[in-house]
């Protein structure tokens, strides 16, 4: 039962280490490419902080700045991508299985099938009768975790929800788990294969992956998680950038709408991953057309 909560956490969260980028601009061009915590304002409103967060358990990131720290306790409300209410785990649960009865070894080719289940049984301890009514998607957030993170509940952004639950600040979530599961849902079941597909082949690469994203989000890099991630993605698959789509640009234009009202209250922490910050369609620009000024602190 522990295993499955944890699962079901990752599943909420898993999007912080999907690094899909705008492949339309160069890092050198990205808007906002440097920074993680900002301060957010507007004439007549209190001010507000938004901070990037990374979906792993390092202590390095864990650890906040002094400066982020001071923020975090300086703020009267807590404000994350969603809130992790058991409401919100349900609806992930169901919504990770197939509820028809089909399983994924008979959607899989065998020799592709075989190599995912070697990875999820010998490096993440998964058992099959965990994984085999799965939904690609699901699949995919899974293996695109390391291992240590899976089987932790001390990564950053749980860290901070339970802090801030313990502090009696004011909680929000700015989408709901059936609109985190649409953007997941997205792709049709053919394209979800074919992102498992090229996830699992670039596996043994993902512990030197995560080293260098991590090495990235420390310098507060959001440019090179960037340019990072354009190395990574096909240019030419049209996958590929409508997940990122799905994932990035319209869940950012999403959240900023759900954001005005909140920012009205002012005092805020705003915790989100952090490669939703930058660019033309990232939450800061986004938030520039709406009239706030961003700046940025740490």
């Amino acid at each position: 039962m522990k295993r499955m909560y944890m699962i079901l956490l990752v599943l909420i969260s898993a999007t912080h280490l999907t690094t899909w980028a705008d492949t339309r601009n160069t890092a050198s061009a990205i808007l906002h490419g440097q920074g993680l915590l900002w301060k957010i304002e507007k004439p007549g409103m209190l001010s507000s902080h938004i901070f990037g967060t990374m979906h792993v358990s390092d202590p390095r990131v864990t650890q906040l700045p002094p400066v982020v720290d001071k923020a975090f306790e300086g703020a009267d409300q807590f404000v994350m991508e969603m809130l992790p209410s058991p409401r919100a785990m349900e609806v992930i649960s169901q919504g990770s299985y197939f509820q028809d009865g089909r399983r994924l070894k008979h959607l899989m080719e065998a020799e592709d099938y075989l190599r995912l289940s070697r990875v999820l049984t010998n490096n993440l301890r998964l058992p099959e009768t965990l994984y085999s009514q799965m939904r690609p998607w699901a699949v995919l957030m899974l293996v695109s975790m390391p291992a240590e993170d899976m089987a932790s509940n001390k990564v950053l952004d749980m860290l901070l929800y339970h802090r801030a639950e313990q502090r009696g600040m004011d909680l929000y979530g700015l989408e709901t788990a059936q609109q985190q599961l649409a953007a997941l849902e997205s792709p049709t079941l053919e394209e979800q294969l074919w992102l498992l597909n090229k996830s699992v082949a670039r596996y043994p690469q993902l512990k030197s992956d995560v080293r260098k994203m991590l090495a990235l989000y420390l310098q507060r890099d959001l440019a090179g998680l960037v340019a990072m991630q354009q190395q990574h993605n096909q240019s030419d698959s049209e996958i590929d950038d409508r997940f990122m789509s799905e994932l990035l640009d319209q869940r950012n234009h999403r959240m900023v709408a759900r954001l005005q009202s909140l920012l009205q209250q002012g005092n805020l922490f705003i915790a989100i991953g952090a490669l939703h910050l930058p660019g033309n369609n990232g939450v800061l620009h986004l938030l520039e057309q709406q009239g706030y000024k961003v700046t940025p602190v740490y």
